[in-house]
């Protein structure tokens, strides 16, 4: 058998064992039939855009393998930490991850990724020089593909797909196991492009039409309206009866003077935040996004979305987000003034702030919110996204941590969960110092303060499970008496108990005293 044919063997073997790899994570079987077809298309685009640029076919299925190896291996991780495989969002987000790579998650070793980049990048080198080349002449890829993305950009649309369509269930575990991880990834992205601009169009904000829009209720005297997002957030007490009741004491006092409070059902576990928020500013649920769901900012919102802040926008209101991070991540600069943000301020407004783990602190967040609410005035819808409680939480970097009694868990893990409760104590702090400032307003303030999603605390999570992935909200009203009422909802229906919370009149609460 010749060197060279056997070059082609072991390539064609190898780019098979690699996608093999990611099917046996996604426990997809083999067995024959279109969805197969379609799985086994972007391996061998892989495959044959490396032999097309390098003419060495052992090459072109090392590399394959490499990369099917490392998909296998992430999208397993992923599962594990977030609950989730690997969905076509995640892939279109890769540009975020290298840029933050302490927000990817699983979090990985930054200095383990970059010793292995090296050396497969030098193994891959070498092989790249050993092998002989299986043909001589120019690489026909760089002018064979540009025309061939074109024609499948404007074929994509008239694909059948209707068959495939009709099988997907939008839940991406499931559909990776009956269809294959790389058709799912494919079908997913075909698919949302044909949706989306139907589903777009019964949501979109007509321009110029909040100056003609008034409101439908009567409304308190445009007192300010303050939207928190904490990160990571729940009410930690419901982890284990032995953790301090008085943990989270400004939460407890909020909740009993709320007009609602109680578990918000959202629509991802450990990360992802942007499908909650979403969700909370627009009122849409995840059946209305479609393909969308995984991340809305990513291509859905490219036309301006009927939202909470075009609404408030439309009763003469300023519209802010406060957001003490890289402001493009998540393509929120484009975004927020799709969704009727008069102004986007992001991490350039905390430059000599404290941080806590890397992050801004919830306090430092909480004291700028405090001066926006002095500029602006009452007329002030403010949106807050805070980023103190971001994982990785690993505890032996902070000293500050939470003194939880013992709860049968390992020394990592108590720290862990330690230093997670600690930023759960100053997310209370800010929504104390807030609901403080609130409450000095002559009109009737609105505060709103919901968390995300649930951390993603792996050995925490599977020693002391919780029974449902609820995270926890309250609508608090400052002209409102005590007495909050406890109410479940989904993360879609905040921004209408928001409103619901804003119609209380002065008068009101002078009659009920």
């Amino acid at each position: 058998m010749s060197p060279g044919l056997v070059c082609w063997l072991l390539g064609i073997g190898l780019l098979l064992a690699g996608w093999q790899l990611a099917r046996r994570v996604a426990d997809t079987p083999w067995r024959w039939s279109r969805a197969l077809a379609v799985d086994a298309v972007l391996p061998l685009l892989i495959f044959t855009s490396l032999l097309a640029l390098s003419a060495r076919p052992l090459f072109a299925g090392v590399v394959s393998l490499a990369m099917g190896a490392g998909w296998a291996r992430a999208d397993r991780d992923k599962r594990r930490v977030l609950r989730e495989p690997i969905v076509f969002s995640d892939i279109a987000q890769a540009l975020d991850m290298l840029r933050h790579p302490k927000l990817a998650l699983p979090f990985p070793n930054t200095g383990a990724l970059a010793a292995l980049a090296l050396t497969a990048i030098t193994l891959f080198a070498a092989l790249l020089l050993w092998e002989a080349p299986a043909w001589h002449g120019l690489p026909w890829l760089p002018v064979a593909v540009p025309p061939a993305l074109v024609l499948l950009t404007r074929a994509a649309p008239g694909l059948p797909l209707s068959t495939f369509a009709q099988r997907l269930s939008l839940d991406p575990a499931r559909d990776s196991a009956r269809h294959g991880p790389f058709a799912t990834i494919l079908l997913y992205t075909l698919l949302a492009a044909r949706e989306r601009p139907a589903r777009q169009q019964g949501h979109v904000h007509a321009p110029g039409a909040e100056s003609a829009r008034r409101p439908t209720a009567p409304t308190a005297a445009g007192g300010p309206v303050v939207l928190i997002q904490n990160e990571s957030f729940f009410d930690l007490r419901r982890l284990h009866p032995a953790i301090p009741r008085d943990l989270l004491p400004n939460f407890a006092r909020c909740c009993a003077e709320a007009q609602q409070w109680g578990r918000l059902a959202v629509p991802s576990w450990g990360a992802n935040t942007v499908r909650t928020e979403f969700a909370v500013l627009t009122g849409l649920s995840q059946q209305a996004l479609g393909f969308d769901r995984f991340n809305p900012y990513l291509r859905f919102v490219s036309r301006p979305i009927a939202s909470l802040a075009w609404t408030l926008r439309a009763e003469g209101y300023r519209t802010i987000c406060l957001h003490p991070f890289d402001r493009q991540f998540y393509r929120r600069d484009l975004a927020m003034p799709l969704l009727g943000f008069d102004e986007f301020l992001g991490e350039e407004q905390f430059a000599d702030a404290a941080r806590i783990n890397g992050y801004v602190a919830d306090i430092e967040v909480a004291r700028v919110a405090e001066r926006l609410l002095r500029e602006h005035g009452p007329k002030l819808f403010l949106f807050i996204i805070t980023m103190e409680n971001h994982g990785p939480w690993s505890g032996a970097a902070r000293t500050d941590l939470a003194n939880l009694p013992e709860l049968g868990l390992s020394s990592t893990e108590q720290q862990t969960l330690g230093q997670y409760a600690a930023s759960l104590v100053n997310a209370d702090s800010m929504l104390g110092l807030l609901s403080g400032a609130l409450a000095r307003w002559p009109q009737p303030g609105v505060l709103g303060f919901y968390g995300d999603h649930l951390p993603s605390l792996p050995g925490v999570n599977s020693r002391l499970p919780l029974d449902e992935a609820h995270s926890d909200y309250l609508v608090w009203n400052s002209a409102l008496p005590a007495g909050g009422l406890r109410r479940d909802i989904a993360a879609e229906d905040l921004a209408a108990a928001l409103v619901t919370a804003r119609r209380v009149r002065p008068y009101a609460v002078s009659a009920a005293a």
